[in-house]
């Protein structure tokens, strides 16, 4: 093995990680049968705004990328994405571009609230487009099954937002991981900073009714959610990720980040158990932090008996776990914390990778890192060139943790027991309608 990390590696990495990883049935991680005439993608977005702003100029980058359709319920958004692609034709509602432009299009990205992930989706992949999915791939788990059969159904090239996989902190934290210096591993923990300032979490639901901005079509923006009146700053552009009729909390914003080496790395299934030590969730926001135990089915990498992984939130860390490694209190705000026979490493996005204690590692030298570009890394995939690192059937295993953590977040201090390929919970059916959504009327979508 060489010390450096090729993008190629990675991606086999990736797609044997989705091998062991399916949803239902047994697909694996085979090249889309669907392919682009003329070598040329002819692309859509869904969300140009913040992140789907980002996403729209990291996939319009690329030199056989045309935008061809500009989808946005802000028009302000939707203006500014529109300087930049003036040939682009221009919608405020996704159903009527989806339906205008088929056969025009490709390919789309969706980046907006996490409450319209899954219908969108759904319908994209249903009219046979590629798709790239922002995080969490949906706000429920129902909705993580019907996108997975729908990709498989439609042959395409799929990709979740999980930029960080593409970087040189994972990609040296998952070499120095492959060269087997921690052992066997048996406790993972992985925390984050989030929300603590980035959104209300913990809050009832706002008082004031203030009128629609003019820019804005607000039942759009609902979609599928219950109607509610407008309230200024408080739902867009940003702050829905703490409601839970829009977002999923800071599980869902960063689990699927920083749980990414966990299952990654060890190549996990689904939990089987949890329990959150945590505050119980008002009737509107997620609490303002959480820890969350999850246990894991072994793999060839773990050692006997279930994996047990924790998640923190809310500036909470394992703070005895890393003392006692000779990591500090002030390490990493977000980060994974494999704990092994032999060893620990530490893996953040944002900071180098890390063996502890630091002492007995002194001569292990931090592999090279190859970056490459994660959303070209998915284009490539949709013109027949590779198969994406990231694509939703390892995206939903990886969102299904994310958002059984906000299930267990309603029964505090009660170990919950979860039959994923059952959809269902022991003995609990409170818990199992916390994995289905309610559609508003209007917005159902068949099935």
């Amino acid at each position: 093995m060489t010390d450096s990390v090729s993008r190629r590696q990675l991606l086999r990495a990736a797609a044997g990680a989705a091998v062991v990883l399916p949803l239902v049935g047994s697909l694996g991680c085979a090249a889309p049968s669907r392919r682009v005439t003329k070598g040329r993608l002819r692309h859509g977005a869904v969300g140009c705004g913040g992140m789907g702003g980002h996403d729209l100029s990291q996939i319009s980058d690329h030199p056989d990328v045309d935008v061809v359709a500009l989808c946005d319920v802000d028009a302000n958004n939707l203006k500014a994405a529109a300087a930049l692609h003036p040939d682009a034709r221009l919608y405020s509602d996704w159903r009527e571009m989806l339906a205008a432009e088929d056969g025009a299009l490709d390919s789309v990205h969706v980046s907006i609230p996490d409450h319209m992930h899954g219908p969108v989706m759904v319908e994209a992949l249903n009219r046979n487009l590629h798709v790239y999915g922002q995080k969490p791939l949906t706000r429920t788990v129902s909705e993580l099954r019907a996108v997975v059969n729908a990709a498989r159904r439609a042959g395409v090239a799929t990709q979740m937002g999980i930029q960080n996989r593409a970087n040189p902190p994972y990609l040296q934290a998952y070499q120095l991981f492959l060269q087997g210096h921690i052992g066997k591993v048996h406790e993972v923990h992985v925390w984050t900073d989030r929300p603590m300032g980035w959104w209300p979490q913990g809050v009832g639901r706002p008082e004031q009714v203030d009128p629609v901005p003019e820019e804005l079509d607000w039942d759009l923006w609902l979609g599928v959610a219950p109607e509610r009146p407008f309230a200024a700053s408080s739902y867009h552009p940003f702050a829905w990720r703490g409601w839970k009729d829009f977002g999923t909390g800071a599980q869902g914003d960063m689990a699927c980040h920083l749980m990414d080496p966990a299952l990654w790395f060890l190549e996990l299934g689904r939990p089987n158990r949890l329990r959150s030590d945590g505050p119980l969730p008002n009737n509107e926001t997620y609490p303002l932090w959480s820890r969350i135990h999850m246990e894991y089915a072994a793999t060839k990498h773990t050692t006997a008996g279930p994996l047990q992984l924790t998640w923190y939130d809310g500036g909470r860390k394992p703070d005895a776990v890393l003392e006692e490694w000779g990591a500090g209190p002030d390490v990493y705000a977000n980060a994974c914390l494999f704990i092994g026979t032999e060893g620990a490493l530490l893996a953040s996005p944002y900071d180098t990778a890390r063996l502890l204690p630091e002492d007995r590692f002194v001569d292990v030298p931090l592999p090279a890192a190859e970056k490459f570009n994660h959303w070209h890394d998915w284009v490539d995939g949709c013109l027949g060139r590779g198969v994406p690192n990231a694509p939703f059937e390892y995206a939903a295993t990886l969102s299904e943790s994310a958002l059984l953590g906000n299930v267990a977040l309603h029964f505090p201090h009660e170990t919950l027991e979860y039959d994923g390929e059952a959809l269902r919970f022991a003995g609990r059916p409170e818990a199992d309608a916390l994995l289905y959504p309610n559609y508003r009327k209007g917005f159902q979508l068949p099935g």
